[in-house]
């Protein structure tokens, strides 16, 4: 669905926004413009807490150009996750770690990460990355974009780009009657709930009803709940299993 048909929907069919419900000049309680900033936000929150766009295609928030004896990147503000990682020409995904795992690696063999030794590998071919070093901020402090770091950092030899797998909220806002929204099609209407909750959930004689405001509310978080128990089905990997291995083990992937 493309904007003017969310628009119509949210305020025609959801709201009931005519104009036998307030007197005067306008015969709208809620203007184009209102509208499409309540959409725009329940775009954003439905890609946020359901984790439904996925993104590996889209440089500005898939690829990043690394610099020799640089291992900290901010990576695009609509970044939320990063699922994997891997360099340029290789086969692999690069191994996953934490600030922790990083600070205890000594060099492994190849693909093989064991953070079992204290020291810290010198520049050169990068076979980690974490996200978990916190978040960069602007002059004021603010939180804006997380941090990817390469571990090690790479040296001249090693420079390359990193192409990213990302969980991510939508790049640019609804503006234009035509422009349809990144998430998937199969929740439009399911974002409708939370831009009918912003409007309606004011205290007002015309246009507020907090009571339809908390239905609309609830509704919207039931369709995030579903749509994140399809997004993390899809990611879904079984744990193999064995006799033999200590007894009885579980392995993860």
């Amino acid at each position: 669905m493309n904007l003017e048909e969310l628009l119509d929907e949210l305020r025609h069919n959801i709201l009931h926004d005519r104009s036998d419900q307030i007197a005067g000049d306008s015969d709208q309680l809620w203007s184009d413009r209102t509208l499409i900033r309540y959409i725009n936000e329940a775009e954003r929150r439905m890609a946020r807490q359901a984790l439904i766009l996925r993104d590996a295609v889209t440089p500005e928030a898939t690829l990043i150009q690394t610099v020799a004896g640089q291992k900290f990147y901010a990576l695009h503000p609509s970044v939320i996750a990063v699922i994997s990682a891997k360099c340029h020409g290789d086969v692999a995904d690069l191994a996953r770690a934490g600030h922790a795992a990083l600070s205890t690696y000594h060099t492994p063999d190849t693909y093989f990460f064991d953070p079992s030794s204290l020291s810290v590998l010198p520049p050169g071919k990068m076979v980690a990355y974490s996200t978990d070093e916190g978040l960069l901020q602007d002059d004021a402090g603010t939180v804006r974009v997380v941090t990817f770091r390469a571990y090690p950092a790479p040296d001249a030899t090693h420079v390359q780009a990193i192409h990213l797998r990302v969980i991510r909220t939508p790049l640019r806002k609804l503006r234009n009657l035509q422009d349809i929204p990144e998430i998937p099609e199969d929740h439009h209407l399911d974002m409708l709930d939370w831009a009918a909750y912003l409007a309606l959930r004011i205290v007002d004689h015309d246009a507020g009803d907090p009571d339809r405001a908390a239905e609309f509310k609830a509704s919207f978080q039931a369709h995030v709940d579903e749509a994140k128990k399809l997004a993390m089905r899809k990611m879904f990997t079984p744990a193999p299993w064995g006799f033999g291995r200590n007894g009885f083990s579980w392995e993860g992937n």
